[in-house]
C-alpha cells in the first residue's frame, strides 16, 4: 500500500543542481511523509544530469522549457501530492526541524498558515542576521485581512512563499498558481490570495529555520526592485486584494506605500 504523502516540498533548479541535491537531501534526512519535487526549469549548465543522480523514490524529478521560477513553482503544485505544500528555493537551506516544526504548527486547529523566522544572509557583506522572531499577535477580532496588512508594514515576514506551509486542498480546489507575467512581488501575491480563500487563523514560529542566501548568481530581485514599476505593479495588487477598505485598512495602505517607495529610491543608491 502506498504511503500518503504529507509534505511536497517544490524546488525550481534553474543552473543549481548541486546545491539543489544537497539540499533535497537533506529536507528528507530523518522525514518519512515528504516528497521533494524537483522542476529544471530548463537548466544550461547540466543540472538535470546532475538530479539523475538522486535515487531516492520520495524525489520527483521534471524537466520544462525556461518560464521562469514562477512557472517552474506552478509545474511543481500540478504533480505534488502531499496534503501540504512548501517551496524552497535551490540556492538556499534550511535549518533543523524545518518541515516537522512548521508542519506541527499548520496541524493546530484553527489554523490556515503557518510563517516561520529567517536567517537572512547577505553573501556580498559576508554578514547574517536572524529575522521575524518576535511576537505578532492578533488585535481583538481582527481578520487575517488586517494582520496581513499590518505585517507587510511592520517587517515584512509575508512576503516571501519560502517561509510558509500551505495546504494543498486550498491551494488546488482554488486554483491558486504563482503569477508567471510577475518578476517581483509574485511571491507576496501567491501568499494573500491564498489567504483569501483560506479559513483559519496564521500561526508564527518564532524561529530562523529557513536560511536566505541574498545575493546568489541567480538571483534577479536587485535588478528587479531597482525599477519602480514593479514596486507600483505590487502596490496595484495589494490594493484589489484589500477591496473595499476601512478607515485602518486604508491608513496601513498608505503607510505600506510610503514604504515600498522608500525602498525603491534606496535601492537606486
Amino acid at each position: 500500500m502506498k504511503q500518503q504523502v504529507e509534505v511536497s516540498i517544490i524546488i525550481p533548479v534553474y543552473n543549481t543542481g548541486k546545491t539543489a541535491v544537497k539540499l533535497a537531501e537533506k529536507l528528507l534526512k530523518g522525514n518519512k511523509g515528504l516528497e521533494v519535487v524537483l522542476v529544471d526549469d530548463g537548466s544550461t549548465d547540466g543540472s538535470w544530469q546532475i538530479l539523475q543522480g538522486l535515487s531516492d523514490k520520495r524525489i520527483k524529478k521534471y524537466q520544462k522549457e525556461n518560464g521562469g521560477p514562477s512557472a517552474a513553482r506552478n509545474y511543481g503544485i500540478e504533480k505534488a501530492e502531499g496534503k501540504y505544500l512548501m517551496f524552497v528555493d535551490s540556492d538556499d537551506d534550511v535549518k533543523a526541524g524545518f518541515v516537522e516544526k512548521m508542519l506541527k504548527a499548520i496541524k493546530t486547529d484553527d489554523v490556515a498558515l503557518t510563517v516561520c523566522g529567517v536567517k537572512y544572509r547577505k553573501l556580498w557583506m559576508q554578514s547574517e542576521e536572524n529575522v521575524y522572531l518576535d511576537s505578532f499577535p492578533y488585535k481583538e477580532n481582527e481578520n487575517n485581512k488586517s494582520l496581513a496588512l499590518r505585517s507587510l508594514l511592520h517587517d515584512g515576514r509575508m512576503y516571501p512563499a519560502f517561509n510558509k506551509i500551505f495546504k494543498s486542498e486550498v491551494v488546488k480546489k482554488n486554483g491558486l498558481k504563482f503569477d508567471e507575467l510577475m518578476k517581483f512581488g509574485e511571491d507576496t501575491k501567491f501568499v494573500l490570495d491564498y489567504l483569501t480563500v483560506a479559513e483559519g487563523k496564521i500561526q508564527f514560529v518564532l524561529e530562523p529555520l529557513y536560511v536566505y542566501n541574498a545575493g546568489t548568481p541567480t538571483s534577479t530581485a536587485k535588478k528587479m526592485e531597482k525599477e519602480w514599476k514593479n514596486w507600483q505593479r505590487c502596490f496595484d495588487n495589494l490594493k484589489k486584494w484589500v477591496g473595499k477598505a476601512s478607515f485602518e485598512e486604508k491608513r496601513l495602505l498608505a503607510l505600506i506605500y510610503l514604504k515600498w517607495r522608500a525602498s525603491w529610491l534606496k535601492s537606486k543608491i
